[in-house]
């Protein structure tokens, strides 16, 4: 029998590879694993049997953790690319591993009893004068899941765009124009400074900031909101108004070297 022939409906599909219907359509709709055929009348999608490997794959890739966005890159990718993409995607989370542990070991340091009340004391705060800095930016939409990775894709793509514009002697600055979470998608604005107004897609006026630097464990969610909270509060006190939205500030192109920071206006007296 031809392979056409031999075509898998969805529930049988789904038994070959271990991916319900629901993960099959969620796959589909994001053009990761599209059916080989559409009943026109009855809409019963069918699959060809070889296209259970790049299912595994799929399935194996969305096990370790890895975003449906960069699994469609992994998956179109040729054998070096996908290899480079892989060694990439394993750097960050033996990285984020790394974090982690770090924070369970300062917590539990911390933590006689092996307990928290979730109160812990205020990371310092500083402030600085800022120049006015030209800027390529884009904004996405993204909850907490995903935002490593449009960050990343944004900022290689703004980069791209840039040329020989992109100043790299500033730092990446990732915007933040409404809540982020698990479940909350607020505006996040990806700029990439560069040497000129006439490359800019805008200019951020000088200014005064207020920031504070995130430990290694922290450049993280819900860790990293502890800084948000402190620059919040900071620039609500003696005198000061927030100026903008807070953001977050990658010094020297390390995604693990961060500030967050937020301007003002007032004399802070």
């Amino acid at each position: 029998m031809s392979e056409t022939g031999a075509r898998l409906s969805i529930g049988e599909f789904g038994r070959v590879t271990w991916l319900s219907p629901k993960a099959l359509r969620l796959y589909e709709r994001r053009g990761l694993l599209v059916p080989d055929a559409v009943d026109e009348y009855t809409g019963y999608r069918y699959y060809r049997p070889s296209q259970a490997g790049r299912a595994r794959t799929i399935a194996l890739l969305r096990r370790v953790g890895m975003p449906l966005e960069r699994i469609g890159a992994v998956l179109d990718a040729s054998d070096d690319e996908r290899r480079e993409l892989l060694d990439a995607y394993r750097a960050e989370t033996v990285r984020a591993h790394e974090r982690a542990v770090a924070l369970l070991d300062g917590l539990a340091a911390g933590l006689p009893d092996g307990r928290t009340d979730g109160v812990q004391d205020a990371p310092p705060v500083s402030s600085r004068e800022v120049p006015a800095r030209p800027f390529v930016a884009r904004t996405v939409r993204t909850t907490v899941a995903d935002l490593s990775a449009h960050i990343e894709r944004v900022a290689a793509e703004l980069s791209q765009r840039a040329g020989t514009a992109a100043d790299r002697s500033c730092p990446l600055v990732v915007v933040y124009h409404g809540e982020v979470g698990w479940e909350s998608d607020g505006p996040v604005e990806v700029r990439v400074p560069v040497t000129g107004e006439p490359d800019a897609d805008g200019v951020e006026p000088a200014g005064s900031e207020l920031f504070v630097d995130v430990p290694y464990a922290e450049v993280q969610f819900p860790t990293i909101l502890r800084a948000f909270d402190a620059v919040r509060a900071a620039a609500a006190r003696r005198g000061r108004r927030p100026s903008g939205s807070p953001r977050e500030v990658y010094l020297d192109g390390d995604p693990f070297r961060c500030q967050v920071a937020q301007r003002y206006t007032g004399t802070g007296d």
